[in-house]
């Protein structure tokens, strides 16, 4: 627990300062994350023999960040055709590769699922009023996170997903819940207040955003306990003491980010 806090107070700001800074500090940020995840994935898959293309994970990644800083979609279509493609070739060239089908669709599967998380955290932070969503997006989704942790440690009997992640509880579902709610409500009144005419964030679009997240994000976190548990392991790395890989830090929001970017369009 105290190697958890430790490493958590020590990563906050960092990631805060990115935020508020935005532009390439926050892309390469992003970028960073995707990376060290895309390989800690490729690394889960070969505790089961897939002998994941890594190059591809990150070319699927690259182009989605891509995109979503100068892109505007119209990478995307062309992009991916030329990578399935080149995946399916790749593969044939490869010998003495074992399953080379579910290589090819696991390498551009995963590349994809993270890509996609990632690029919306950057279309997220790149709308008119995107700072005040992702300061209220990434901190609910990690007190509404640690209210799960804390309070289904303590209370959690009833077991959410016994086979995928033991120590999840419908207790701690239900105060992450609340926290999403009650800090989404609190930093939608503070950015509100802090942005005054910049922003159009209010104490009810910010408890939507967090009810919204508490409900999703946990299915992220499930996702990926689901990879885990098919390759035997507890955490997807151990990158950061305390908490995991990076994959295991990030389940949560790489669903955060499409969800937020939904919430903001539609409500802004």
């Amino acid at each position: 627990m105290k190697v958890r806090v430790i490493s958590a107070l020590i990563l906050l700001p960092a990631v805060l300062m990115a935020i508020i800074a935005g532009g390439w500090v926050f892309a390469a940020m992003v970028l960073l994350a995707l990376g060290l995840a895309g390989l800690e994935y490729a690394k889960l898959l070969s505790l089961k023999d897939y002998g994941l293309f890594l190059p591809m994970v990150w070319a699927v990644v690259l182009l989605w960040w891509g995109d979503a800083l100068w892109g505007q979609g119209a990478w995307l279509g062309p992009g991916m055709a030329f990578l399935v493609l080149l995946g399916a070739a790749s593969q044939l060239f490869r010998s003495g590769a074992k399953d080379p089908t579910a290589t090819w669709a696991l390498s551009l599967s995963g590349g994809l699922y993270l890509a996609v998380g990632g690029a919306y955290l950057l279309r997220l932070r790149a709308l008119p009023e995107g700072l005040w969503w992702t300061l209220t997006a990434l901190p609910v989704v990690w007190i509404a996170d640690s209210a799960a942790y804390l309070i289904g440690r303590r209370w959690g009997v009833h077991k959410m997903a016994p086979k995928l992640s033991p120590g999840k509880s419908w207790e701690g579902y239900a105060a992450e819940v609340v926290g999403g709610l009650l800090s989404g409500l609190l930093l939608g009144m503070v950015w509100g207040y802090v942005g005054g005419p910049l922003t159009t964030l209010s104490p009810w679009r910010g408890m939507v955003l967090g009810g919204v997240l508490a409900i999703l994000t946990p299915l992220g976190d499930l996702f990926v306990s689901m990879i885990k548990r098919e390759v035997g392991v507890k955490d997807s790395g151990n990158l950061i003491p305390g908490h995991g890989g990076m994959l295991d830090r990030i389940d949560s929001l790489l669903w955060a980010g499409f969800l937020s970017w939904l919430v903001a369009f539609i409500l802004g």
